[in-house]
């Protein structure tokens, strides 16, 4: 994916401009680290451009339950044992 610019930004520059959005939308730091570790980058910035555009009043839950529901098509990024920790 390129920027306007034609330059393309580092996946850790699009994963705190993330965490940085999530946080103004109202989610605490220690989850959105969450949220970006355990999927990928582009289908949060989908989220999140839909949560700008739609103007909720509580932005935090309508991206969570859209998060919620595109689990069952993306699916998570890590493999996780049933206590919820990764398995390398």
């Amino acid at each position: 994916m390129k920027h306007k610019n034609e330059k393309e930004i580092s996946h850790y520059a699009r994963e705190k401009g993330v965490q940085s959005t999530l946080y103004t939308f109202g989610i605490g730091i220690g989850l959105a680290k969450r949220v970006t570790y355990r999927y990928p980058i582009r289908v949060l910035e989908k989220l999140i451009a839909e949560t700008k555009k739609r103007q909720p009043e509580d932005p935090a839950d309508y991206f969570l339950n859209g998060l919620k529901r595109s689990r069952v098509k993306y699916g998570c990024n890590r493999k996780l044992n049933r206590k919820g920790k990764s398995i390398n």
